[in-house]
């Protein structure tokens, strides 16, 4: 039986070995993902409809970020503004990007990425890309609601080699990008990706606008180093770098010039992790680290007072990281496998006001901390002769909130609370025969309440009454029930998935007014509000021939709404429809890929007038074009263009993005 001995570091290593040729195509079902059960498994024994972004996909896509590159390979909803300010939602859930508690959850190797803002994760690194779709709370706790991001890095060994890029483009751009990787010794390997990116002139948009103030530079490291201990025993340790400066950020189309920033903004994270192998348990423990950190500079003002001034900063965050984790992978036979662990986390904000002049004044809100400790269990049955898979887990998570005392927010009283929560899973796959394959999941997921709408109370001074808003100890967690249901077909050169999904949200919170009398008004927060998302998600290729290969994929939303405050509306910045499609060629010395994504309708508040109001946003489609030509297995130059036919769009409305944007490419191979 192929079972789960099949599964192990050994076929990992080689499928990664062999450069994942085939795995940017889906109807290599045999590929090793390892997000939908924090443990190697195939594709096709995996209950979890989950979407692969290959290396050469990454390679082959016009992309300046995350955010580009999940967007036009796998099936989220995106908010996305000029200025490195990005972040995605997955079935329904409406696409975040800041905050510590998050309906989507981003990974990197299987534990905390340490990053709010997708723009700010380091792609050098990166060798392919896991999207589970659907919740897994069951087995990453906290905010895996609408589904999983796993980042899979680079893990050369074998000879030394790697590759070096320059690249230049429209909008005075300038690139340069290496890698390296492999074998220092024969118990020794590492790896290094690096890049340095600089736009020095402000983009136009699809209408041919020049978009003031949209220049930025940025540098990207990682470095990865492995020591083999044995033959059953390895550590290894792996640190990235993000740098950016003057990041400028030109703020909303309806301010005009008036509402101009620049941004300093900093990310680092550090994992170090020990794994071994003692009889049938594979065991992995891991600490990490990190920070994120960003400074904001006011240019442009509309308070004369402040003009004198500029430019000067406004605001500052700082977050910080520290986690660790311990699992077991425990085979017990060729049909029961066992994962166990622990998890630990704790985040910690702060942030910082500032006058004119550089003097502080009291931030928007007070420093707080969230602290979670989470013990799982995945159990994974191999039955009828491998031709049926069945996953069930459960999760038990203890979260405690702190806010603190702030330097100059005097109106606010620091506090504490805690809650826990379990969160179970269940999910199938059975093999049909002649090439189908039924699947399907259902589970909990989760996302706690903030640390200020559980603790603490602020106090705001108005004409007439004052405001007092009190967080309250007692409120449950978001959280939702997911069920999907999948038919996968594979027939030779033809591979179908048709999956459908139903997600209901409970629990959700929402500000209230619980009092008032002579002088205040008292407000609070309860569990009050809900949602409900149903879909159908679809994904196909076919091999054309040998040279080309032709792919369609999309979401549509039969139903994405919300209930807030007794009022029912669609689900902000999520589309009824998504469609991806896609040609891939390759033949002799010339390969290309082009892509569209197509957008559908979505809503968003009217953030330029009356808040209450609702704007309905117009399709949109976009193409992106990349073509290389290699003159021998050393060197090669490529021509990348995003948004081909030059649209006028935007990922948020008052945000359009730039227009028909192109550079051209040599690298070295080595």
């Amino acid at each position: 039986m192929h079972g789960i001995r099949s599964l192990s570091l050994t076929l990992v290593a080689s499928s990664l070995a062999a450069g994942w040729a085939q795995a940017q195509d889906p109807t290599q079902l045999d590929t090793v993902v390892v997000t939908g059960r924090r443990a190697e498994a195939r594709l096709d024994d995996t209950p979890q409809r989950i979407e692969l972004v290959s290396p050469r996909d990454i390679e082959n896509t016009p992309s300046q970020e995350l955010t580009d590159v999940l967007k036009k390979h796998t099936s989220v909803d995106v908010i996305q503004y000029p200025g490195n300010l990005s972040g995605i939602g997955i079935r329904g859930f409406r696409p975040e990007f800041s905050g510590i508690n998050k309906r989507s959850l981003l990974l990197i190797d299987g534990r905390p990425a340490m990053a709010t803002n997708l723009s700010l994760v380091n792609m050098d690194q990166v060798e392919r890309i896991e999207v589970l779709k659907g919740p897994a709370s069951a087995l990453y706790g906290s905010s895996a609601m609408g589904g999983v991001v796993n980042l899979i890095t680079r893990q050369r060994s074998g000879p030394i080699g790697g590759y070096a890029q320059i690249a230049a483009g429209r909008f005075d751009t300038h690139e340069l990008r290496t890698a390296i990787g492999g074998s220092l010794s024969e118990r020794l390997d590492f790896d290094y990706a690096g890049s340095l990116f600089e736009q020095n002139a402000d983009f136009r948009t699809g209408q041919g606008t020049r978009r003031p103030n949209t220049t930025y530079s940025q540098q990207n490291h990682a470095l990865r180093l492995g020591l083999k201990l044995s033959d059953d025993w390895r550590i290894q340790i792996n640190n990235e770098l993000y740098r950016g400066r003057d990041i400028a950020t030109p703020g909303d189309l309806a301010s005009g010039t008036s509402s101009q920033t620049n941004k300093d903004m900093d990310r680092e994270g550090t994992d170090l992790k020990l794994t071994g192998r003692v009889g049938g348990h594979q065991i992995t423990a891991r600490t990490f680290f990190g920070t994120q950190s960003y400074e904001q500079y006011k240019r442009t003002s509309t308070t004369a007072a402040e003009r004198p001034y500029l430019p000067f900063r406004s605001f500052a965050e700082e977050l910080d990281y520290r986690g660790w984790q311990i699992q077991d992978q425990w085979t017990w036979n060729d049909h029961l496998m066992t994962v166990i662990g622990v998890d630990q986390e704790s985040v910690r904000q702060k942030t910082f006001g500032y006058n004119a002049n550089g003097t502080r004044k009291a931030p928007s809100s007070a420093n707080n901390e969230r602290r979670s400790l989470g013990v799982y269990v995945q159990n994974t049955l191999y039955l009828n002769q491998g031709n049926t898979t069945i996953d069930f887990g459960l999760r038990h998570d203890r979260i405690e909130t702190e806010t603190f005392s702030t330097p100059l927010l005097n109106s606010f009283t620091p506090g504490k609370a805690d809650f826990t929560t379990n969160n179970p899973s269940l999910g199938f796959t059975h093999k049909l025969g002649g090439g189908m394959r039924v699947h399907g999941t259902v589970g909990k997921g989760f996302v706690p309440p903030s640390a200020l709408e559980l603790t603490g109370s602020a106090l705001t001074i108005k004409a007439g009454k004052d405001d007092v808003l009190a967080g309250n100890a007692g409120l449950r967690p978001e959280s939702s029930v997911t069920w999907d249901m999948g038919l996968e077909w594979h027939a030779g050169a033809f591979f179908t998935d048709l999956t459908v999904f139903r997600t209901r949200v409970k629990d959700r919170i929402t500000r209230v007014q619980v009092g008032e009398d002579t002088d205040n008004r008292y407000f609070s927060y309860t569990n009050a509000n809900s949602a409900r998302m149903e879909g159908l998600e679809w994904n196909g290729r076919w091999k054309a021939s040998d040279s080309l290969t032709l792919s369609l994929a999309g979401t549509h939303y039969f139903r994405r709404t919300e209930e807030i405050g007794g009022i029912q509306s669609e689900i902000r910045n999520v589309a009824n429809n998504t469609v991806r499609a896609a040609g891939d060629y390759q033949s002799g010395a010339w390969s290309s890929r082009f892509g569209l994504r197509y957008v559908g309708h979505f809503q968003d508040n009217d953030w330029n007038g009356n808040s209450a109001s609702i704007i309905r946003y117009a399709p949109f489609a976009v193409a992106d074009l990349s073509v290389r030509y290699r003159f021998d297995r050393h060197s090669s130059v490529s021509v990348l263009i995003d948004n081909l036919f030059d649209r006028y769009y935007s990922e948020k409305g008052g945000y359009p993005l730039a227009g028909r944007n192109g550079r051209v490419a040599y690298r070295l191979d080595f």
